[in-house]
């Protein structure tokens, strides 16, 4: 069953790789015409959809089960601080999900942007840091950052010197490239601010994004109708259109995510997040497929190949240290979590817990992970145990 698993990984990640591809085929003025809002709005609707009577298929013997769909009822009995974090973690997801998308929007070569989303799991352990959610940072995460770094940079000078012909129509690079390096920031702080409400409060992460959904859906739909979007462009879409469409909805908010969601379960968020770096070589052959957007300049391969192999081995770092981690707590029967930066165990004791942004204990031992282990998913904002597309 675990390579099983580990296939169903390899392909869910080549499917958020091209779905980079069709973000940007759906914007195109020459293609889906489909506007931010109007797509932000209609393809969450779906998630939505799907996830609302899953939430309550589980929850079907528990009392109350349709108060558990509203964020009232979790954060009930709290302090103010708990609706003020979780007011920002839903800000933060809706800030990623618009920079993301939009990126794509301006981007001659979506594989540019999909390799610098593969910074975010750099971002979240420093921002985990920052904010104490996180005691140290990992070992080897300062070169491993600044290669990867290094790459995508390569990347975007190889765009910049790639023919023009390459390019689609009302295309900004400079805009993507910044857009992309703000979704980096933006979904660390949801990933984190999540990680720390999911061990805090015990919200299961997919009933989280199920009631960030309620503040995020209804406002992409209000700033559509202000903006004077034009929905009609769902009945120009033609056959093509209407296959990335439902490739978008079905394929990545819906199965994708619940997948994601099942395989960070199944072998671990660590493992799960070290084939993420197939993304980018997938983009660029989606890109090339769909978009015709060749990449002429080495740089571009390059620094692909650099953000590819430095990514993956940090990851698969880390990944081998949280089996480590489970293998050491399962011999000695201890409760523990692991401090990727010292490569030591430490052990549950009353006096030993980390700092909580909202003054109460937030550390659940019995995962043996440390807390910003779960946080390396992915470049989409999602619904999954520490992640977003």
């Amino acid at each position: 069953m675990f390579l099983f698993h580990l296939i169903l990984t390899f392909v869910l990640h080549v499917m958020n790789g091209v779905y980079a591809t069709i973000l940007a085929w759906v914007q195109s003025p020459n293609h889906g015409k489909m506007q931010i809002f109007t797509l932000l709005a209609s393809s969450n609707f779906i998630g939505m959809l799907f996830y609302v009577p899953m939430q309550l298929i589980r929850v079907r013997k528990e009392p109350n089960k349709i108060s558990k769909l509203f964020i009232c009822y979790h954060l009930k009995g709290y302090p103010r601080s708990a609706w003020i974090l979780t007011f920002f973690t839903a800000t933060f997801w809706v800030l990623a999900n618009f920079s993301t998308v939009y990126s794509f929007r301006y981007a001659s070569h979506p594989s540019v942007i999909q390799g610098l989303s593969l910074l975010m799991p750099f971002m979240v352990f420093f921002i985990s840091k920052v904010f104490k959610i996180s005691k140290k940072l990992p070992r080897f995460i300062i070169p491993a950052f600044f290669i990867s770094v290094g790459g995508c940079l390569m990347m975007i000078l190889g765009v910049n010197k790639s023919q023009d012909d390459n390019e689609l129509p009302n295309t900004n690079n400079t805009v993507a490239v910044i857009l992309g390096i703000l979704f980096d920031i933006f979904a660390a702080f949801f990933f984190s601010f999540q990680q720390k409400i999911c061990r805090t409060y015990k919200i299961n992460a997919e009933v989280l994004l199920i009631l960030i959904g309620q503040i995020y859906l209804p406002l992409t739909l209000a700033l559509s109708f202000i903006l004077k979007e034009d929905w009609g462009v769902f009945k120009n879409l033609g056959v093509e259109g209407w296959m990335f469409m439902l490739y978008i909805t079905i394929g990545i908010m819906c199965l994708s995510r619940l997948g994601q969601t099942q395989m960070v379960i199944e072998i671990g968020a660590a493992l799960y997040s070290t084939v993420q770096a197939i993304r980018l070589p997938s983009t660029m052959v989606s890109d090339y497929v769909v978009l015709k957007a060749n990449p002429h300049w080495p740089l571009q391969y390059i620094g692909a190949i650099i953000v590819f192999i430095s990514i993956s081995l940090f990851l698969g770092y880390q990944a081998y240290l949280e089996r480590k981690t489970k293998n050491n707590n399962k011999k000695n029967n201890k409760k523990a979590f692991f401090d990727p930066s010292t490569s030591s165990f430490i052990e549950e004791s009353e006096d030993d817990s980390e700092t909580n942004l909202l003054g109460k204990s937030g550390i659940n031992y019995e995962t043996g992970l440390s807390d910003t282990e779960n946080n390396f998913i992915d470049s989409d904002v999602s619904i999954e145990k520490g992640k977003i597309n």
